[in-house]
């Protein structure tokens, strides 16, 4: 079988040139479609139908999903789902991601972070190969995901949730069936510009310093310092401050 490397290639799922048709998946699932079409045709969403995702289904993609890959195949993934209005709203109030308030379903994905290997953080990372699974097969069946990384601390998640000081929130994912159609993001580059032989090459890097990162750090570190109350208040005007779409291209 050649390989596929954009969507006008896969034959999975409709694409006219600029949009996607993964709600079609929605009406006929098909958990067999071949790896390389998952790939292409997977995109991250924010908005869904207004119909929820069968408990059992969300059981099921999280079954196959758990064959991804962990450190030492120790698979120390622990999972709360959250179908709670009031209480995705509340994170959102907190200063969760606002994409949470189009959300009616989410999952914040833990993991045992008792672990000796705190340079390379093997259970964060154990976490998202699991998250990137997920999406996978849940794209196949017609349920589009979003992860989820702007969130409180930490420490506040694991009062508002009851999580064993052994286990590590890692990011939440909110989840349900695809609407009609998405838009086709394409790659800022080709394999040939992100890989290097041997060694990393430097030469021609550009950054950008339009974000102006360790201002945004500090603001960010002090925004969730404050008291949830005080949180609650300022959230419509942290708002316009949320990370967005970076469409330049920068290394």
């Amino acid at each position: 079988m050649p390989w596929k490397h954009s969507a006008e290639e896969q034959q999975s799922l409709r694409f006219d040139g600029n949009f996607l048709y993964p709600g079609d998946l929605v009406a006929a699932p098909n958990p067999d479609m071949p790896l390389q079409d998952a790939i292409l045709t997977r995109r991250t969403v924010r908005a869904y139908r207004p119909e929820p995702v069968p408990y059992e289904l969300f059981e099921q993609i999280v079954e196959t999903a758990m064959h991804a890959p962990t450190a030492c195949d120790e698979q120390r993934w622990k999972i709360i789902y959250i179908d709670d209005p009031a209480v995705l709203q509340d994170l959102y109030e907190r200063g969760s991601a606002a994409v949470l308030t189009k959300a009616k379903q989410a999952f914040l994905i833990t993991y045992n972070s008792h672990t000796d290997n705190l340079q390379y953080l093997d259970h964060v990372q154990s976490a998202a190969s699991f998250i990137a699974t997920f999406g996978l097969v849940a794209h196949s069946v017609g349920v589009g995901s979003c992860w989820l990384g702007h969130l409180p601390n930490k420490g506040e998640l694991r009062r508002m949730f009851n999580i064993h000081p052994l286990f590590e929130p890692i990011a939440l994912v909110t989840f349900g069936f695809y609407r009609e159609k998405v838009k086709m993001r394409p790659r800022k580059r080709s394999a040939v510009q992100i890989i290097f032989k041997g060694r990393f090459e430097r030469e021609g890097l550009q950054f950008s310093k339009a974000k102006n990162v360790p201002v945004r750090t500090v603001v960010r570190t002090l925004y969730y310092l404050l008291p949830p109350f005080l949180r609650r208040r300022l959230r419509k005007y942290s708002l316009k401050y949320e990370k967005k779409f970076y469409n330049e291209v920068y290394d």
